[in-house]
């Protein structure tokens, strides 16, 4: 059991009580900044690929914001479209960019951000428009009504990115979406709330990013992995822009509730996480080997999922009674961090269905992901499945 104590603290402790530190953190409240006078103008850019059968409700939800309506516009890219996505956009109030060629989110969000930064004047309705700010919106999703205000707000006051709290939209749907509820609170809540109290960049998680002009001209988003959030925020991090949280204003998805469409959705974040770490560990280890402390930033994005953190703790528990000790305490520590991200982002009440289909979802998550490793060597982009 020698080799127990590596293991047991690089894959199950230090993850582990760095969750803990996060939800202590994540309580102490932090200043927002003061409402501006002034609105910027935002353009809210939904990427959109075969969206037909919710683009309308998506489009409608999006022009509701509680802000000047000559000063934002919601921009659809129908992105290799082989239905009515298009049309179906225009008509509920959008204007819509069809486009060909490579699929992908990250090269459609980097198509239409070079069209939209060569505008040189921002006047509604006129052909030349300068946008001072984009916010990036999923084709599935709804955004609180004062999601622009939240955004003018920080970017007047100095922000150069801002991740808005990403949620779930129809938890009551089924067991995988509660689960899935409860998994954002802690990914797309309570972890980015607290990285931000401790001074880190809080991420991108790729629904409800706004990023204001001058860092799209300063780092274009040249991400085309399938994890091109994760990716865009590295690339960020190099450039020295860390990105602020907010938790009042939130996006919700839609989250699929048949296996097939869940299946998808885990594989492309869990594999492409391990991508990013392949790609990235090594260079940001020996940038901050070399004192570059901006690194740490990037390393924390980097961490395994909390299912291999779990399996090291509980595999601690075999071991001498010291590493049986510390693995108890690892495993209390991750319990008491999920139980805070359902307090503050989730619903108490769902906690004892969750841990009832826990097992099974740890299992059936770790089977897909290795299987599909199994089976493709190489994944590429695929939409997920709508119910």
């Amino acid at each position: 059991m020698s080799l127990l104590w590596p293991l047991l603290a690089v894959f199950g402790l230090l993850p582990a009580f760095y969750l803990g530190l996060l939800a202590l953190v994540a309580r102490c409240q932090r200043k927002r900044p003061p409402e501006a006078k002034a609105h910027l103008s935002i353009a809210i850019v939904v990427p959109a690929h075969d969206e037909a059968s919710q683009i309308g409700d998506t489009v409608k939800n999006l022009l509701a914001q509680d802000y000047p309506r000559e000063a934002f516009a919601v921009h659809v890219i129908a992105d290799n479209c082989s239905d009515d996505t298009a049309r179906l956009a225009k008509s509920a109030g959008a204007r819509v960019w069809e486009r060909s060629g490579e699929p992908g989110k990250g090269q459609a969000l980097h198509a239409f951000f070079q069209r939209l930064l060569k505008t040189e004047k921002f006047s509604p309705g006129s052909a030349k428009e300068k946008w001072d700010a984009v916010l990036v919106v999923d084709a599935d999703s709804h955004l609180h009504s004062r999601a622009l205000t939240v955004c003018n707000n920080h970017l007047q006051a100095g922000a150069r990115a801002l991740q808005l709290r990403y949620g779930v939209l129809n938890p009551e749907a089924g067991w995988r979406s509660r689960m899935l509820e409860w998994s954002l609170a802690s990914f797309n809540g309570l972890r980015p709330c607290g990285k931000a109290t401790l001074g880190l960049s809080a991420g991108i998680v790729g629904n409800g990013f706004c990023l204001a002009r001058k860092t799209l001209e300063e780092v274009p988003y040249l991400a085309g992995s399938i994890v091109e959030d994760l990716e865009y925020h590295l690339m960020l991090l190099s450039a020295g822009i860390r990105v602020a949280f907010d938790s009042e204003a939130w996006v919700k998805a839609k989250m699929p509730t048949r296996s097939q469409g869940a299946n998808t959705q885990r594989v492309r974040w869990e594999r492409g996480r391990w991508q990013m770490i392949r790609q990235h560990l090594w260079p940001l280890l020996k940038r901050l080997l070399k004192g570059d402390w901006t690194a740490l930033d990037g390393l924390v994005d980097l961490l395994p999922p909390v299912s291999l953190a779990v399996l090291a703790l509980l595999l601690g528990l075999l071991g001498t009674p010291g590493q049986r000790l510390f693995s108890i305490l690892g495993l209390l520590t991750i319990i008491y961090h999920y139980f805070e991200a359902a307090r503050r982002f989730g619903s108490l009440a769902a906690l004892p269905g969750i841990a009832i289909h826990l097992p099974y979802y740890l299992l059936q998550k770790t089977w897909v992901v290795f299987s599909s490793l199994l089976r493709q060597r190489r994944l590429g982009w695929h939409r997920t499945e709508r119910d």
